[in-house]
């Protein structure tokens, strides 16, 4: 692996023809690589060994910076062209919601590999049964259809030909402190990055993949999810409870990990993919191993869970590929493996923190903004001292 170090230094009172500069001597390759300082870019090239035996050379640029940025996007639409329907659909409820993409069609020759992961593509054409939150997993007074705007503000608008479509993206919170004073709390990523993979097997240099993320990510993150591809592993914690006839019994809790990801999907939970930790209260009976929570949750989990956090993560980024591609390692964590088109990863490492009862978006609105009729009577949460703030840097006296 090659690492070259740019750093920028400024020096007061040397001369150009210092004579202390006369006795400079070029350092070896084992010298520079102990030396040590303040840098700014950071550039690693590296070969990567992929599933298939092949190697991509990694060409990442590391900036040495700390970025703190309270935003708001409309809409994150990436990704809009033709993809081929998934097949041996045998994960989810019902055994069709997740394909595995291992069979396959004469007619799909070598496209199989662009092939959505969920049937139908785009999880859009099911039964209106399979939009509804589920009781086990979220906090909606049993369940509730992702359409119902008085549940889930902003809606759900599900859409089969993108490979990623977010709403109502919030990086941040504002947080009101009372009597007409309202403070922002930034989203922190620390070492931004990109980062490049090419195919050097036919003795030419050609790009087939880019990632941009950060090394570390920390704070809120929120959006509608009306479609995604991507690797989605998070953590949830929830309080499971029966409603007999409007009356909420407590069974106590259920925590879990789940990959909820594929492509152009809302997210199904597969017995395959679904990590029980543990199991607390009456809801032990309902509960005893992963096929049991997927029986009790068949419908999609993505679109519910419009509130996230970040807990000092590695694994966040968006990339977008002609293949399949395995990225470096960031940090020590190596990601999973990316597929072809647009993907985003979050999660794999545990930084992923689903608060599915805690809210259901982030309130990143001032009371003047449109969106905050939409999203201002949710309840901000976290404890304040445990989230991010603004530099001392930005701080006014």
């Amino acid at each position: 692996m090659k690492k070259i170090i740019t750093s920028l230094t400024l020096f007061a009172g040397i001369s150009l023809f210092n004579p202390a500069l006369a006795g400079m001597e070029m350092m070896s390759e084992s010298e520079l690589s102990g030396t040590y300082g303040q840098a700014i870019f950071e550039v690693n090239d590296e070969l990567v060994s992929q599933a298939d035996g092949s190697s991509l050379s990694m060409l990442r640029l590391t900036i040495g910076a700390r970025i703190e940025i309270n935003a708001n996007v409309e809409e994150l639409a990436l990704g809009r062209y033709w993809r081929p329907e998934g097949t041996n659909c045998t994960g989810g409820s019902g055994g069709d919601k997740i394909c595995y993409n291992n069979v396959v069609p004469v007619a799909y020759d070598d496209n199989i590999n662009w092939a959505c992961t969920a049937n139908p593509c785009g999880s859009v054409g099911l039964d209106e049964s399979f939009y509804e939150s589920s009781a086990l997993t979220h906090d909606t007074g049993g369940a509730q259809s992702f359409f119902d705007e008085s549940v889930f503000p902003g809606g759900w608008e599900p859409d089969a030909g993108i490979d990623i479509k977010l709403r109502d993206v919030t990086m941040g919170q504002v947080r009101d402190k009372g009597d007409g004073v309202y403070e922002l709390l930034p989203f922190v990523q620390e070492n931004p990055y990109i980062e490049f993979a090419f195919d050097e097997s036919s003795g030419v240099r050609k790009l087939v993949g880019f990632r941009i993320g950060a090394e570390e990510s920390f704070g809120y993150q929120g959006n509608i999810i009306d479609v995604i591809s991507g690797f989605i592993r998070p953590s949830i914690t929830a309080d499971t409870e029966l409603d007999i006839g409007g009356i909420e019994i407590p069974l106590g809790s259920l925590e879990l990990e789940a990959f909820l990801g594929g492509v152009r999907t809302i997210g199904w939970l597969d017995a395959k993919t679904l990590d029980v930790i543990d199991v607390s209260g009456a809801a032990s009976l309902l509960i005893s191993d992963p096929q049991s929570v997927v029986d009790e949750s068949p419908t999609a989990q993505l679109f519910p869970v419009q509130s996230n956090y970040l807990e000092h993560t590695n694994a966040f980024f968006i990339s977008m590929g002609t293949r399949s591609i395995q990225w470096s390692a960031v940090q020590g964590f190596s990601p999973e493996v990316t597929e072809p088109g647009f993907w985003i990863n979050m999660g794999g490492d545990g930084g992923l923190i689903a608060k599915t009862q805690q809210g259901q978006h982030p309130n990143n609105y001032f009371p003047n903004h449109p969106k905050f009729q939409d999203y201002g009577g949710n309840v901000n949460y976290g404890d304040v001292s445990t989230l991010p703030s603004w530099s001392q840097t930005y701080t006014s006296n």
